[in-house]
């Protein structure tokens, strides 16, 4: 039976090694990721713009307060998280009203006010990327 075989060697046979081993642990590469996605989130919060760098609608409250949307306690913003588990990333909001902020809607008693969406999470082309240098630095 006639075949056709390839014979890896010099460094290129340990790089492979090295691919292969990593691709099968990828925990420290999602934590990076999750890490960048984090700041990232924070400094969109002072930035007040969603992922792809558009301004969020400035809020009633801010306004009033001479302050930053959705930063009055910083609780929001501190609620930022990433955990990693094997093969997954999970990255989001903790605070229960997350929801209501990112997506908007209608709030309050009687559903009496209306939130305009203000994306806070997600990956847009800014934070794709950056998770593409990441995976690149990382396989190398």
């Amino acid at each position: 039976m006639a075949g056709v075989f390839i014979d890896i060697s010099g460094n290129a046979l340990s790089r492979l090694t090295l691919l292969a081993d990593k691709a099968q642990r990828p925990e420290p590469v999602l934590d990076e990721i999750g890490a960048f996605l984090d700041a990232d989130v924070l400094l969109r919060f002072t930035r007040e713009e969603t992922p792809g760098g558009n301004k969020w609608q400035h809020s009633e409250a801010a306004k009033a307060r001479g302050g930053l949307t959705l930063t009055d306690t910083r609780q929001l913003a501190d609620s930022i998280s990433h955990n990693v588990q094997g093969d997954t990333l999970e990255h989001g909001l903790g605070e229960q009203y997350a929801a209501i902020h990112h997506f908007g809607g209608k709030t309050g008693r009687n559903h009496s006010v209306t939130l305009p969406a203000r994306p806070i999470v997600g990956i847009e082309a800014i934070q794709a990327q950056e998770i593409n240098d990441i995976i690149d630095d990382w396989l190398i």
